[in-house]
């Protein structure tokens, strides 16, 4: 939130949320025009009514809200002073009036997460093997150090990233350090060495995937050599090594390139005594990653190929991928809650994963040429639904065979006929899930199908989308279908037997059960009668900025038979004087800003000259032309008189601004419970055409809630 202070020390808020209980690290205050000349320090006093008054240092003009201010859902006082130091204490300077902020509920169950319980949420959401794929950089790591020593203990954590045959080779590399330490004790203590400093660069390069490459870079460098974990290490490498004959070969010819390599490992090695302390430390963190490796190096090489495909596909290639990514990250860092915007145009939106809130910050108008005519989509209500679709407690959607609803279960009469008629789209893909059992202690066997169309009976003809049967008396069963609707509704049969927990969601998977749920937020009247109220032409829309509170015309409209038209020389018809339209004297070859239902619009070049291109353009030159090519009229009286009623949309040189802060309430449209994967629908008068409008919105959501398993 920002916090803006006037000259007289009067405060602005851009919004009157603090936080929500529990919150730390995730939202921030910005203080800006509190400087006063002669005050040297700034601070923000908050009080809670109950004797509590916090007192907190915004000199800086930034501050955080931790989890001990955001300590209760209610209103606080507030208010910003100013001071100056005089001999040991702080003397007021200048203070501003109080002004009220609001602490929110805490939105989930664990506000502040524990370092533990993040790092399981990230760790769940690296599960498509980049474990194994950290294993795999730990031995290609290790004994490619116990080949170069030195050259490679600087070396960043990237070169982990190297084959699966060449990890075979650092295994037979690593074995021949530790034949070269058997033979030699100074050629063992530096071999050692060299392969733990690869091993913390392995160490490393795991944290790489939750931090930085850069960052792994340093801390290989910090962690180098030591000589027990070296030893337990080149013994596994030595079993890995001789479970293939051909890597016998290999371990003789690194023999002779270690022992060449000598010199500059000893020298490796007194660097690696000053730092012993570190590695030390290191060193058991690296042990517990060694263990953590198959005994049999060829599993694990299987493994790293069984994985290849799964870890490819984890690319930023689409948009909820690259949030899953994102808040892995900010769950790293402590941040447990964040704000989303969708600035999509779409008639309905899909609520994202992990969404709690959502307040509408703009709704924007949109016309469309439908059926000949001018339609604007003014938005007359705003419909929050939950993913759930299908409400089978209304008895509006009930069939023949149910005898009885009490508590949400459906009692059917042990018939063939529908239990449920359940609306649907023709094209959308659906999933259907259901719990069912029966109602009876002795039954042979309960029947359930879905067909197609509305009151079908239970059949097994081209009208069955599925059928299922259980034995068990007494048995709930969970029922699951996933169909793509050819009809507008389906029938949901069952022969004896109870159904409950119904749920109609969008798309292929099913989620836990959620009761229907929709909400509607009704625009008010005063708003839908501000003038051009739905308008758009090309690019330009009339708004209304919910945010800020105010309502930004950017488009108007006018009669084209009210104008006065001549006969054009390089066009059929053209008329001046269209006062106050935005059109850039130098865009021939750009379409402006109109919009009628009678003509396409087309840029000036496309017209003038060319009286066989049909269609309507404009352009600023004199006070503003407009020009119509249309052969099919000879003179301008005729084409005037054609014109009557043909209105003609067009942007606005400067957009008119309104205040509504009298219209809306505050709370308008401001954090509403929202749930993932239900929907924001803009309804409008001309809603059978379903016109899509532009809107933004923002999204609180939890991150914990947006990842999953990748």
């Amino acid at each position: 939130m920002t916090i803006t202070l006037n000259a007289d020390y009067d405060v602005t808020l851009n919004t009157a949320l603090l936080g929500y209980v529990g919150e730390t690290n995730a939202r921030h205050v910005s203080v800006e025009g509190m400087e006063i000349d002669g005050a040297d320090r700034y601070v923000l006093t908050i009080d809670y009514g109950d004797g509590t008054v916090y007192e907190v240092d915004i000199t800086g003009g930034q501050w955080t809200p931790t989890a001990d201010i955001l300590r209760s859902a209610q209103t606080v006082s507030c208010q910003i002073a100013a001071k100056k130091l005089a001999g040991d204490e702080y003397i007021l300077v200048k203070k501003s009036r109080i002004f009220r902020l609001r602490i929110g509920a805490a939105i989930g169950d664990n506000a502040v997460p524990s370092p533990d319980v993040a790092m399981d949420a990230l760790d769940r959401i690296d599960a498509i093997g980049r474990q194994t794929h950290a294993d795999m950089q730990t031995a290609v790591t290790a004994a490619e150090t116990a080949t170069t020593a030195a050259e490679n203990a600087e070396k960043s954590a990237t070169t982990a990233g190297v084959s699966a045959d060449k990890a075979e080779q650092a295994a037979s590399r690593a074995e021949t350090a530790k034949t070269a330490a058997e033979t030699s004790a100074t050629q063992a203590d530096t071999a050692r060495q060299g392969a733990e400093t690869a091993r913390q660069q392995a160490v490393t390069s795991q944290n790489a995937a939750k931090i930085s490459a850069t960052q792994a870079s340093t801390a290989a460098q910090q962690t180098e050599a030591d000589k027990t974990i070296t030893s337990g290490y080149a013994k596994t490498a030595k079993t890995n090594a001789d479970s293939t004959t051909a890597d016998k070969q290999a371990v003789q010819t690194l023999a002779e390139q270690v022992t060449a390599d000598k010199a500059t490992v000893t020298d490796h090695a007194a660097k690696v005594a000053t730092d012993r302390k570190a590695a030390e430390t290191a060193a058991q963190t690296a042990q517990s990653i060694a263990d953590s490796l198959p005994d049999d190096y060829v599993t694990a090489v299987g493994k790293i190929a069984e994985n290849t495909a799964e870890i490819g596909r984890v690319k930023l290639t689409d948009k909820e991928l690259q949030r899953r990514v994102d808040a892995l990250f900010d769950i790293g860092q402590g941040v447990t809650h964040k704000f989303e915007t969708d600035t999509d145009t779409a008639h309905q939106k899909t609520v994202p994963t992990g969404a709690k809130l959502m307040s509408v910050k703009s709704i924007g108008g949109h016309s469309e040429v439908i059926d000949g005519e001018i339609v604007s989509a003014g938005v007359t209500e705003v419909v929050e639904q939950g993913k759930n679709l299908f409400d089978y407690t209304d008895k509006i959607y009930h069939g023949a065979n149910i005898s009885k609803v009490e508590n949400g279960v459906i009692y059917t009469k042990g018939l063939t006929t529908t239990v449920l008629n359940i609306p649907t789209i023709v094209g959308n893909k659906y999933t259907l899930s259901f719990k069912v059992k029966s109602n009876t202690a002795n039954q042979g066997g309960l029947r359930w199908s879905l067909q197609k169309g509305k009151n079908t009976s239970y059949a097994h003809d081209s009208s069955l989308i599925k059928s299922e049967v259980g034995f068990a008396a007494n048995t709930e069963y969970q029922a699951v279908v996933t169909f793509v609707a050819d009809t507008d509704f389906v029938s949901l049969c069952t022969i004896v037997g109870m159904i409950y927990d119904v749920q109609l969601e969008n798309g292929d998977t099913a989620t836990n059960y959620s009761p229907f749920y929709q909400t509607e937020y009704q625009i008010p009247e005063t708003i839908k009668a501000l003038p051009g109220y739905g308008w758009s032409a090309g690019t330009a829309k009339n708004y209304v900025d919910y945010e800020n509170k105010r309502y930004v015309q950017c488009v108007g409209n006018m009669d084209l038979g009210t104008l006065d038209w001549t006969s054009g020389e390089s066009v059929s018809f053209k008329t001046h004087h269209l006062a106050g339209q935005k059109i850039d004297k130098k865009s021939y070859d750009i379409a402006p800003n109109i919009f009628c239902s009678k003509y396409l619009t087309k840029t000036q070049n496309e017209l003038w000259g060319k009286p066989s291109v049909t269609g309507i353009s404009a352009t600023s030159n004199v006070g503003g032309y407009i020009y119509v090519n249309d052969t099919s009229y000879t003179d301008a009286a005729a084409f005037k008189q054609a014109m009557q009623g043909v209105m003609l949309y067009y942007e606005l040189a400067t957009p008119i601004i309104t205040d509504i802060s009298t219209l809306v309430d505050d709370d308008f449209l401001r954090n509403l419970t929202v749930e993932a994967g239900g929907s924001i629908t803009f309804k409008n008068s001309n809603d059978s055409y379903r016109i899509p409008v532009p809107s933004e919105e923002e999204y609180v959501v939890k991150l914990s809630e947006i990842g999953g398993s990748v």
